[in-house]
């Protein structure tokens, strides 16, 4: 029996006769028609009132979006076959605009405009008249899920990112206006709400975000759902925004409070694409769904249809909400200039003498908080950070969302009072309030003069500082009251939460405050139990739970965790995690060879000796090592990499590394070219843009010293780059090349690098190698110098030319291909990064578990340099990351004592064989081809021998196909066995995940089906 529905809301009708999963829908201009795309590779064209559907347009693929024009007559499609247009009336196809996946299309309201957004992360605008592209909006780190253009039609806004972020881009010219940021996963839907002013997104985070278009700034965070947000819809008169959430409802808010005010059951099945759409201008709602009388046949492949009473709905609640804003403070500044004295005296009301802070604490400080005038709940949470500059590494991280930072200094120190506080100036940037604190006025006389401290914060627009001392109480009150004018809690974005949720919340902040919590990370077992004893009366489900937990870390209370089994964990004080990540730093920083490294495995079980695990269980030290790594590798702090000779592999901090680069003469000429002055959070950018350049497909990372690395690309051509200085906020590094390089790999390397910091709020100049007409090259100190000074031109020390000075700050002008050629290795970056994550995780699980790593041989033909270069630095090199014992003949031969009979004998007693197939070894075991003769020989025989023998041996040979087809890269015995098909390029980390999966013959186990899903971004 269906569920009842909500007082206000009347079924009309269900349309059903879809065989697939139904993808976005969407209404035509006046009502009539609604049109639902399907896997089944279907389009129906429904007649609303009737409920009849009047067409269905075939096509052989499945498809995902669709999109009426401002006239109705044309329908736009999205799927694997491209983008398509149709005629309505008749069903026929009108032009075929793209082809390749499409996962969004939308419809200008006015100017003949759609837009497309493809598999690469590109839309495109394209204009309905001609069938030609208007412009092309790259730019993406991803797949762009779904696209909009508001009332007007000159903006379009964009979702799908990794990161989160929603872009805002001006119409027709492609202009980026803004990004709002503030999703912890990919944003999956957008929609305008029609009125103008504000922009709606929901997240695979499980959150709803309204976000305002003028300020960029977030109004509200709508929580409520407790499985990912598919899809979003404002009612024509905007007073009501529905969302369908993977969790089988569907939700009705109220646009102007947040408030949740029904909560519809959708009757789904799967979590896949779970579209909402609401009539252009009647309370009618449709949503994709599944039918309760015949749900044991039918997934995602029927549409509800409800007529709502919005007055009547708006006059009531789903369920009780609570209203909620926070405000982030952090407290920076050296090492014992009394930060956490401070903070505890602000936070309990008393002074507790303090050692000096390894790594982070935070407090709730009730004094700033209260309840606001509309009754939404205020919580400002103090953030006090360790000073040590080898914690630096971590803390920087967790700036980014801070609403004030108090930065504190000692002024009763001898040396410079000051000192430290530029850095954290140029940490924190000028876009958030600070407020610059004396503190420890009881230790002495101040050496600086009250008019020196004001002049130097009237040099950096500091409005003023506050003298304090938190042992006798001097100027807290002054303190408190400039950090509670600073909080602007009017334009504090609002979380509007379930009452549930926040129950759950308040328990869990109880128990982190306890003094001596009997736990430091529990289960979602051990916190139920600790609820039901708690709250007897209160009933919740397990996603409840787990949802209201993630809304917690987002906010920074708790953090989320889960096993290398991936069974969710709870860490009641993220501190821990923050702090074992420092103690990590500290540890590859005292590496016995200055490899700035930490050897991975040691770190898994425990070799190490951190103080932060000395207490904890078993489950809960592995449960913290791997998470601290996750953080590394998902922030870029340092880059895995294993030994080939030893299959070790380590975790390698290039901030951290400390060998100096040889002083002998390079293979080649290296010429340095562009150089670059950042300020600002620099605090991990080296470090980031080492391993970001080595995630690409094009720069093969080679060697690195201490502030150096080297990259090859292509047949040994070498580019580089090396930090120069390093002051307080503030970077200098260069980019070199070998002279064979050319332009175009210039241009590419360094529209990367430039890319790269733009991602971050930095302040770049950038300083050209400048050479005077007779060729002598000005010294690249007096050209910063120059440029500091305001000055477009310097004279050449050899000859005394005038020589004009490039600006700093004019941005890199690259052509549409080198653009093109930039966002796919941007998308290359991502994909890699997330992969070494996975990957990291899926060699815990098997250690942890017990399985036994394999191993295998790889057999591929010489002569093709691109091939072999790939072998060896590609396949090989990642199916060692992942713990599997890889024979090639490069490495073996660099064994000490190697010789060709330990190498056959090897390559005979490997487990499995992958033979890495192309028209050249295809040729390599003919008769009437030169053998290398006995180890090409024993290549042939085992692989012979092995595909005449029982099947268990034929499966012990995976053939994996590089160039060619089956029939042209391998020899008869392994036509039609291809168990991998490397030929896309894009596809590589995918393919490489799915043969280690095979080569460990974990291909049914659910964690790594969970991992890949992962890897790829995709919902069960």
């Amino acid at each position: 029996m269906a569920p009842q529905l909500p007082d206000g809301v009347r079924l009309l009708r269900t349309l059903t006769g879809h065989d697939g999963t139904i993808g976005r829908i969407a209404w035509s201009p006046d009502g009539r028609l609604l049109a639902t795309p399907s896997s089944d590779g279907a389009v129906r064209i429904w007649n609303t009132d009737s409920g009849a559907c009047l067409r269905t347009i075939r096509q052989n693929k499945s498809v995902v979006d669709v999109a009426f024009d401002p006239d109705g007559r044309i329908l736009a499609t999205a799927g694997t076959g491209g983008t398509s247009l149709w005629d309505v009336d008749s069903g026929k196809l009108r032009d075929r605009l793209a082809s390749g996946i499409c996962h969004a299309v939308a419809f200008s309201p006015h100017s003949g405009i759609l837009a497309s957004a493809n598999d690469l992360g590109v839309v495109t605008l394209w204009e309905l008249s001609t069938g030609s592209a208007l412009c092309r909006i790259t730019g993406h780190n991803s797949v762009v899920a779904s696209v909009a253009f508001d009332g007007e039609g000159g903006m379009l806004a964009t979702g799908g990112d990794v990161d989160g972020t929603v872009g805002l881009w001006a119409i027709p010219s492609g202009q980026h206006l803004r990004a709002f940021d503030g999703h912890a996963e990919r944003a999956i839907s957008i929609a305008f709400h029609p009125g103008g002013g504000t922009l709606a997104s929901a997240s695979f985070d499980r959150t709803i975000i309204v976000w305002d278009l003028t300020t960029g700034g977030t109004v509200s965070i709508l929580e409520g759902h407790t499985d990912a947000v598919w899809d979003l819809s404002f009612s024509g008169d905007g007073r009501l925004l529905a969302s369908n959430s993977a969790d089988g409802t569907v939700r009705l808010w109220d646009s102007e409070s947040g408030r949740c005010r029904a909560a519809l059951s959708a009757f789904a099945l799967d979590d896949w694409m779970r579209s909402v759409a609401f009539h252009p201008h009647l309370p009618i709602l449709a949503a994709v769904g599944s039918d309760a009388f015949h749900s044991s046949t039918q997934g995602n492949g029927v549409v509800h249809l409800w007529e709502l009473d919005v007055d009547r709905l708006l006059a009531h609640s789903a369920a009780p909400s609570v209203s909620y804003t926070t405000a982030k403070i952090v407290l920076v500044g050296e090492s014992g200039v009394g930060k956490t004295g401070l903070g505890w005296r602000l936070a309990h009301g008393e002074f507790v003498e303090h050692a000096s802070t390894h790594g982070q604490q935070f407090w709730l400080l009730d004094e700033l908080g209260g309840t606001g005038a509309d009754g939404t709940k205020r919580e400002a949470i103090l953030w006090d950070l360790a000073g040590q500059p080898d914690y630096r590494l971590i803390h920087a991280l967790y700036l980014d969302d801070a609403d004030l930072a108090l930065v504190l200094f000692d002024p009763t120190r001898d040396d410079d009072p000051l000192r430290g506080v530029e850095y954290w100036l140029r940490q924190i940037g000028r876009h958030r309030p600070l407020i610059l604190v004396a503190a420890r006025g009881d230790r002495g006389a101040p050496r600086l003069t009250t008019e020196e401290i004001e002049a130097f914060c009237a040099e950096r627009d500091i409005a003023g500082y506050v003298a304090t001392s938190a042992l006798r109480g001097d100027g807290l009150d002054e303190l408190v009251g400039r950090m509670r004018a600073a909080i602007r809690w009017d334009r504090r974005p609002t979380t509007v939460t379930t009452q549930t949720f926040k129950r759950i919340k308040n328990y869990v902040l109880e128990l982190k405050e306890a003094p001596s919590p009997e736990k430091a990370i529990l289960s979602p077992a051990d916190l139920r139990a600790r609820l039901e004893q708690e709250y007897p009366a209160t009933e919740f489900t397990d996603d409840e739970l787990l949802t209201a937990v993630r809304h917690l870390s987002n906010h920074g209370y708790v953090a989320q965790l889960c096993t290398s089994r991936g069974e969710p964990r709870i860490l009641l004080a993220p501190v821990l995690l923050n702090n074992l990540a420092a103690s990590m730093v500290l540890e590859a920083r005292r590496n016995p060879k200055g490899l700035g490294a930490l050897e991975e495995q040691q770190v898994l079980a425990g070799g190490y000796r951190f103080p932060e695990l000395a207490q904890l269980s078993a489950e809960e030290r592995e449960v913290l090592l791997d998470s601290a790594v996750g953080i590394f590798l998902a922030h870029t702090v340092c880059f895995r990499e294993t030994d080939p000779l030893t299959a070790r592999s380590y975790l390698v901090f290039p901030e951290l590394i400390n060998l100096k680069k040889p002083v002998v003469a390079d293979e080649q000429p290296i010429d340095e070219g562009v150089a670059y002055t950042v300020s600002g959070a620099v605090e991990n950018l080296y470090a980031s843009l080492v391993v970001l350049l080595g995630y690409t497909s094009t720069f093969t990372r080679t060697n690195q010293w201490r502030d150096h690395a080297r990259y090859v690309v292509g047949e040994g051509l070498v580019c580089g780059l090396r930090k120069e200085a390093e002051r307080e906020g503030e970077l200098d590094f260069v980019l070199s090349f070998g002279t064979r390089v050319g332009t175009p790999i210039r241009t590419l390397f360094q529209s990367l690098v430039e890319t790269f910091l733009a991602r971050r709020e930095l302040t770049v100049r950038r300083y050209e190698a400048v050479w005077c007409a007779d060729g002598h090259q000005l010294n690249r100190a007096v050209v910063r110098e120059r440029l500091a000074q305001g000055a477009d031109y310097a004279f050449c020390p050899d000859c005394g030319q005038r020589v004009a000075l490039p600006p700093a700050d004019t941005p890199i002008e690259l052509t549409r291909a080198q653009a093109d050629d930039r966002d796919t290795q941007c998308r290359s970056v991502t994909q890699r990064s997330r992969f070494e994550q996975v990957l990291f995780r899926l060699t815990t699980y098997v250690t942890q578990e017990g399985i036994p790593a394999p191993d295998c041989f790889i057999s591929y033909a010489w002569g093709e340099e691109r091939h072999e270069r790939w072998v060896e630095h590609e396949l090989a090199a990642d199916l060692s990351k992942a713990g599997i014992t890889v024979v090639l003949d490069r490495w073996e031969n660099a064994r000490i004592g190697a010789s060709v009979p330990r190498f056959v004998e090897r390559i005979a007693g490997a487990r499995r064989v992958v033979v890495v197939g192309t028209p050249l070894y295809r040729t390599k075991y003919d008769n009437d081809q030169p053998m290398g003769a006995f180890v090409v020989a024993a290549e042939g025989d085992l692989i012979g021998n092995r595909m005449i023998g029982s099947e268990t041996d034929k499966e012990s040979v995976l053939p994996v196909l590089l160039d060619g087809t089956s029939e042209s890269a391998f020899p008869p015995l392994l036509h039609g066995r291809v168990c991998a098909d490397f030929r896309p390029v894009q596809r590589y980390l995918p393919t490489v995940f799915d043969l280690i999966v095979s080569l460990y013959q974990l291909s049914s186990d659910e964690r790594v089906r969970q991992l890949r899903r992962e890897l790829i971004d995709e919902r069960p």
